[in-house]
């Protein structure tokens, strides 16, 4: 059995609409889109905003004052807003009922925060499997994608932020109660955020490092600390941009590029403990990308091959054998036998 297949021409045509008009807001709602209600508060009127945030709890946001054009300019424009906001997840329906892919509500919720504090216009980029979903999304194609409940957020350089907030107070904009999580080394600063209790939600903050070593890193621009990841910085290069379908919003995102990802993931397949579960997650997405790009862009796996840090050639070429043998059990020939004109190449190119 094939490890993807593609949507209708018709669907992708949708998703490439969705993409354009979602890349065309301004600021994301928090929670489901709501609607514009007005109240009498101590004899006077006022226009709300009320919705449900990601939580499930009825909120309100101050719109305006009802009894002055202001406020009747600020009504209809969050009405214009909330009407956007709907349309754009009526057509995201159809396309999840095919087979898109769609985040889960606290994902959702997020990543609304961290669009609207400006993180992706400015560089940042969602990495992880719900990168690897959004492109699939973007490649037009229906694959395993492998739910998650990490949100890894990562930035290659500093960036130009406005606002002064940290990256934790950008996160409390999604309103989920997150609170930091401890190292194993008690002192060192926190690179992770988590709800209380037992939920598996985990948000990592990523930056590329120097040299072979995992370590924690300050980033003053976001106010906090980031786990640094070697070999990230080729990850990070030239990303795309597109969209995460989520339940209550479409959100504009960067994400890798696959080409990238696919290597990537062979890479920290090998650098993975050998009882780490993700190892054949890391592989099966690796396959998956390669069998797309085998067809549809071999020259863009070809130049992220070349492009690889020479130090990495020993560890990929042990995952792009793996990822060969899949593709060869599942019928992608095209695909192995790129990764085959490659792999002697890579293991010549490590010595």
């Amino acid at each position: 059995m094939a490890l993807f297949r593609k949507h209708l021409t018709s669907l992708q045509t949708g998703f490439s609409d969705l993409k354009r008009q979602a890349q065309e807001q301004s600021e994301l709602l928090i929670g489901t889109p709501g609607s514009v209600t007005r109240r009498i508060v101590s004899g006077r009127p006022f226009y709300y905003r009320q919705y449900y945030d990601v939580n499930g709890t009825k909120s309100a946001d101050y719109v305006g004052p009802a009894d002055t054009d202001e406020g009747e300019r600020a009504a209809a424009a969050m009405r214009e807003r909330i009407e956007v906001a709907n349309a754009l997840l009526l057509q995201a329906r159809a396309l999840v009922r095919a087979g898109y892919v769609r985040t889960d509500a606290k994902t959702d919720a997020v990543l609304v925060a961290l669009a609207n504090n400006g993180l992706f216009r400015a560089g940042g980029v969602l990495v992880g499997s719900h990168a690897y979903g959004a492109l699939l999304n973007d490649l037009g194609v229906l694959a395993s994608s492998h739910a998650t409940e990490d949100v890894d957020f990562a930035r290659d350089r500093a960036l130009r932020l406005e606002g002064g907030k940290s990256f934790a107070e950008m996160l409390a904009d999604s309103k989920l109660k997150l609170h930091e999580v401890p190292q194993l080394d008690r002192k060192k600063p926190s690179t992770s955020f988590k709800p209380p209790g037992a939920d598996r939600l985990r948000i990592d903050l990523l930056v590329p490092t120097e040299g072979d070593e995992v370590k924690v890193l300050e980033v003053r621009d976001l106010k906090g600390h980031a786990m640094g990841m070697p070999f990230l910085r080729y990850l990070l290069q030239d990303p795309v941009a597109t969209i995460v379908i989520g339940r209550s919003a479409i959100i504009p995102v960067n994400v890798p590029r696959p080409e990238r990802l696919a290597w990537h993931k062979m890479l920290v397949s090998e650098l993975r403990n050998r009882e780490s579960d993700k190892k054949t997650k890391d592989l099966e997405q690796a396959a998956v990308l390669v069998a797309v790009l085998a067809d549809a862009e071999p020259g863009a796996l070809e130049d992220a091959f070349r492009a690889l840090p020479r130090k990495t050639k020993n560890a990929v070429s042990l995952g792009a054998a793996k990822v060969r043998s899949m593709l060869a059990a599942r019928g992608h020939t095209r695909a192995a036998e790129l990764l085959g004109e490659l792999v002697p190449q890579l293991e010549r190119r490590a010595k």
